[in-house]
């Protein structure tokens, strides 16, 4: 759930926007040949810089440079967050940011793709925690570690509204929160957890609490007059996913942080 300031500065920034940003997405990426992305540093399977070279990687990379190539172009990532993303696009510092989930919210200030997957919400629960729907975790004495400003605050409010939540600045808080016993489980998408538990896996083990809980993944861009750059997109990922081509690339960056392909369960839908 994107924070009411940055909503706000995101609404702000896009109202300028016009007077600012004449030249169609399109049309600047002829003419420079580069591609600006959003990507946040750390994150992998999605994204990650090397701190010695400054060389980008991950799934979120690949997908950035196989749709600049489509335009005969190259990326340059443009270093933020996920809280940012929204703020980034509408303020014109990059032309596109992939890895965010649709909300109302978000959908205020800038327009979405078609999913380049569908993810699902998991736990990566503390040894000895084993809820299997999230109706176990309705109850004020299950304590969810999650992301401040998240899509995870939003589900938790939706599925176990009753859970006593503990919102942590950064993702890694959270979860730091879960190994030293002060939660019982973070909620992440099963991507990051996956991820974490094949770095980490004395931290505890992987819950898809039932019934599944999808959210989809997508990219955002900023409105425009028209929806040429979108379009063009969404034409891209459509012809990507029926290739299998997104699901290719995802697992081969998950492969190379330790998770096997094998491993990914079937809520994970391309």
């Amino acid at each position: 759930m994107i924070g009411r300031r940055v909503l706000l500065a995101a609404l702000l920034a896009r109202a300028a926007a016009p007077a600012r940003a004449a030249e169609d997405t399109l049309d600047r990426l002829a003419r420079t040949g580069v591609m600006r992305v959003g990507a946040v540093p750390a994150q992998p399977p999605y994204s990650t810089k090397d701190a010695i070279t400054g060389e980008w990687s991950g799934f979120m990379i690949d997908v950035a440079r196989d749709l600049a190539a489509e335009h005969g172009a190259r990326i340059e990532p443009v270093e933020s967050t996920w809280g940012n993303a929204v703020l980034d696009v509408v303020s014109d510092r990059v032309d596109i940011f992939f890895g965010l989930a649709p909300t109302p919210q978000r959908a205020l200030a800038v327009d979405f793709s078609k999913p380049l997957y569908q993810n699902a919400f998991s736990l990566i629960a503390r040894n000895g925690f084993a809820a299997q729907r999230w109706q176990d975790l309705n109850d004020p004495n299950v304590r969810v570690a999650l992301e401040l400003g998240s899509v995870y605050d939003q589900t938790v409010a939706t599925l176990c509204p009753l859970a006593s939540v503990i919102r942590l600045k950064t993702s890694n808080d959270a979860l730091l929160a879960v190994q030293a016993g002060r939660a019982d489980c973070q909620m992440l998408v099963i991507i990051l957890a996956l991820t974490t538990l094949a770095r980490t896996p004395s931290l505890g083990h992987l819950i898809v609490p039932e019934p599944v809980f999808g959210s989809a993944t997508s990219a955002i861009m900023a409105k425009a007059a028209t929806p040429a750059w979108r379009d063009t997109v969404d034409d891209w990922i459509a012809k990507r996913r029926a290739a299998g081509k997104l699901r290719e690339m995802l697992i081969a960056n998950l492969e190379k942080v330790g998770v096997r392909g094998s491993d990914v369960p079937p809520q994970l839908l391309f």
